[in-house]
């Protein structure tokens, strides 16, 4: 018997609108899902922009702060020098002219007690300006250092009162209270290079990427650096969204409206020292975005109505991969854009694959390590021959240290130290996917704190000393006196010779211990610096021809290498017996036969000097005391000079610097150009 089936129309049409509405809202949440992770990789790229910009803005507060205070540093050393000449009664309007021009500086200015100007450096030229400069006073601007509540003051930047310039000036009292002293010089140069340096240019550089509507930094009064597109936002009065950020230096996001365009925003605050600068707000194009949730639309509507008329099964299969298409397309996309920033960070960064396959190996690593990208990416992390990724591997392997990992290399026959951070990647299902390691160069960071060190152990060295011999000095000459008196005036009868020895011996050994009283008091005293322009090329020669001869005698290979017609500000004698100091001690650990090699040049804003040996080396346990004063290993040394040339070197603001091995020792020796 044959049985057919018969199915209504309604049910049909029930079927078709279950199986719809299946559809519809399968491909409702799947659209969903796309733009909850579209929006979370929008997310994560407006955070890591953000920290971008935080950590920029942070080191260009910086770099300016360190800056100005080098250029006022300068200025007050110039007006303390120029209250030296006018304690003297040696300053005279072409004087202060010359000393202008000699210095950089743009005016000096001296004031007598009420603010009056009474000598000045100014020049009157033709075509300049006259402003009544006759008769020039200036107690507003001083009254502080005219009333006795200030010796010295940093006046900063100030616009300039007849042309349109700004000018960067400081003040010191005269002797005797008679006035002030004000140095200025042009500011342009500096304003320049503030601004190539500043927040503003990173902003305005970033705000160029196509993708990128707009960046700004803002705070409550209004707009501090914004990139070309931003004309107009909104203010902290009327946005209460900029008012959370404020109070976090946490990332909150938004989607928004800019300039009739919709954008997703992403907020975060700025705080520099504890102290709230802005926010940084950054708009990321949603155009793109928007564009992608449209042709998902309608793809989904074409695919719906089809599967739905063939089966629930395949529509599911073909949605699926379409969506799986569009998120593998916005990773790679992400992934590219990562890897380019990763490229071209000051960090030298590397990534390694689960497998430990180095995958990149940015600029800065390349530099680092002197070595190609080309050549490392590619192979297993500890095959690449730089024993520093042979220590990272070991660490990665067996779970060390992962953060604030110390190590030291060799480069340039110097000793760099890193700090490397090691960062487990895990994919959306918590498996572990790659490593990022970033390297950060402390070198300079550990030199600046082995110096604070040093110079607190000698201040500390120098007190201890100047309170000991303060103590003792006069019971000594109380002694030394009973001696002399008892020499003088007795005349024993029996061993008279054994009581004159004794007598003879007494005031010798007092006079021995005030000498060594003396030195302690000459080492706890400052050093009187006298700052003067210096031909250290010449100075330099004079230093060779003082060992020469002994380097003949001991058949030395004596070499003073450097730059001709080298001018350096310092003080000759003191920076002298400093650089005679390390040369010596290298003279005193070579053998007969062996080698000093002395080198000085200009590099990086420092006046650069390196002393090399290749004696036998410091021994490791020796190297933290070899500045200490009285400390020293030799039976014939002092364990003074040393320590008198970090002190010398200290107060010229210094930096001392050595590597010491079996091959022999090297001296570094830093100052900063004035």
């Amino acid at each position: 018997m044959k049985i057919s089936f018969k199915v209504r129309p309604k049910i049909l049409i029930f079927i078709a609108l279950v199986v719809s509405v299946v559809m519809i809202s399968s491909a409702y949440f799947e659209l969903r899902q796309n733009k909850e992770e579209v929006f979370h990789l929008l997310t994560e790229t407006a955070q890591s922009l953000s920290e971008t910009i935080t950590t920029s803005s942070i080191n260009a507060l910086n770099s300016s702060n360190e800056l100005e205070d080098l250029i006022a540093e300068r200025l007050l050393n110039n007006a303390r020098m120029i209250r030296v000449l006018d304690s003297l009664n040696l300053l005279t309007h072409e004087k202060l002219i010359e000393i202008g021009k000699l210095n950089d500086l743009f005016r000096i200015n001296i004031f007598d007690k009420n603010g009056n100007r009474v000598l000045t450096n100014r020049v009157i030229e033709s075509d300049d300006h006259l402003h009544g400069e006759e008769n020039v006073n200036r107690y507003d601007e001083v009254k502080q250092i005219l009333k006795g509540e200030m010796d010295e003051m940093i006046i900063g930047l100030k616009q300039a009162m007849y042309v349109d310039e700004q000018r960067f000036a400081v003040a010191v009292a005269r002797s005797g209270k008679r006035g002030a002293i004000v140095v200025n010089m042009n500011a342009g140069d500096f304003l320049q290079f503030r601004k190539k340096i500043g927040i503003g240019k990173i902003i305005g550089d970033m705000g160029n990427d196509s993708e990128i509507e707009f960046i700004a930094l803002q705070d409550s009064i209004g707009i501090l650096a914004a990139s070309n597109s931003v004309k107009e936002l909104s203010s902290f009065s009327d946005d209460s969204f900029l008012n959370k950020a404020k109070l976090s230096d946490s990332t909150f996001s938004r989607v928004t409206i800019f300039d009739n365009r919709e954008v997703f925003e992403a907020v975060r605050g700025l705080y520099y020292d504890g102290e709230f600068i802005g926010v940084s707000r950054i708009g990321i194009s949603l155009d793109e975005v928007r564009s992608i949730e449209s042709r998902i639309v309608r793809r989904i509507i074409i695919i719906s109505i089809i599967l739905a008329a063939i089966s629930i099964i395949l529509l599911s299969v073909l949605f699926s991969n379409q969506n799986l298409n569009l998120i593998t397309q916005e990773y790679s996309n992400f992934k590219s854009f990562t890897n380019s920033f990763l490229q071209n960070m000051n960090e030298a960064v590397l990534t390694v694959s689960k497998d430990m396959k180095v995958t990149l190996f940015n600029l800065s690593a390349e530099k680092l390590f002197s070595a190609p990208a080309s050549a490392i990416i590619g192979k297993a992390i500890n095959e690449t021959g730089i024993k520093t990724l042979d220590v990272i591997a070991e660490n990665i392997k067996s779970e060390i240290t992962y953060k604030n990992l110390e190590l030291s290399i060799e480069k340039d026959n110097t000793i760099k130290f890193i700090s490397v951070n090691i960062i487990p990647n895990y994919n959306l299902d918590k498996v572990l996917d790659s490593y990022t390691i970033i390297i950060n160069d402390i070198t300079e960071l550990k030199n600046i704190e082995e110096q604070i060190k040093r110079n607190e152990k000698m201040l500390a060295m120098g007190e201890l000393a100047s309170g000991v011999a303060h103590e003792i000095r006069n019971p000594i000459n109380s002694i030394g006196m009973i001696g002399q008196r008892l020499k003088r005036e007795f005349f024993p009868q029996k061993d008279s010779d054994e009581y004159g020895t004794l007598t003879s011996l007494l005031t010798d050994e007092v006079s021995r211990i005030n000498k060594i009283i003396n030195q302690f008091l000459q080492y706890a005293k400052p050093l009187d610096l006298q700052i003067v322009k210096v031909d250290v090329s010449k100075l330099m020669l004079d230093i060779y021809h003082l060992f020469i001869e002994q380097a003949h005698q001991r058949n030395i290979s004596f070499n003073v290498n450097g730059e001709k017609n080298l001018s350096v500000k310092l003080d000759s004698e003191l920076f002298k017996q400093a650089i005679f100091n390390f040369i010596q001690n290298a003279f005193e650990v070579v053998e007969n036969g062996g080698k000093v090699l002395v080198e000085f040049l200009i590099r990086d804003g420092n006046f650069v000097i390196t002393v090399n040996d290749n004696g036998k080396g410091i021994d490791e346990k020796d190297q933290s005391k070899i500045f200490d004063l009285y400390y020293t290993t030799r039976k014939e040394g002092t364990g003074i000079g040393l320590s008198i040339s970090q002190k010398i070197i200290s107060q010229h603001n210094g930096v001392i610097d050595f590597t010491s091995g079996k091959n022999g020792t090297t001296f570094n020796i830093k100052i900063p150009l004035q």
